[in-house]
């Protein structure tokens, strides 16, 4: 943001809905995932995109992500939910 900002977050960091990130699943969420991964430095896994379709690399980059946050086990399964999201976007 600038110098004046809105105060607020963009609607798009409201979190989707885990039924968006499932394998075969393309839509432009997996993407905005994918783009902030990268952003964020998580994108290692990719060999192109990221892109709309969810794949094996997108699942490894949110569970490379996860488990730096601390997160073990089912909590870094590589499948975004609200927090995941909430701090990919923060």
């Amino acid at each position: 943001g600038g110098a004046g900002g809105t105060g607020g977050t963009a609607g798009a960091t409201v979190f989707p809905g885990r039924e968006h990130f499932r394998p075969g699943r393309s839509n432009e969420y997996v993407e905005m995932l994918g783009r902030q991964l990268v952003r964020k430095g998580y994108g290692k896994h990719y060999t192109s995109g990221p892109g709309p379709r969810w794949t094996e690399a997108d699942r490894r980059n949110v569970e490379a992500f996860q488990r730096a946050q601390g997160w073990r086990g089912a909590a870094a399964d590589g499948y975004p939910g609200p927090q995941t999201w909430r701090r990919l976007f923060a």
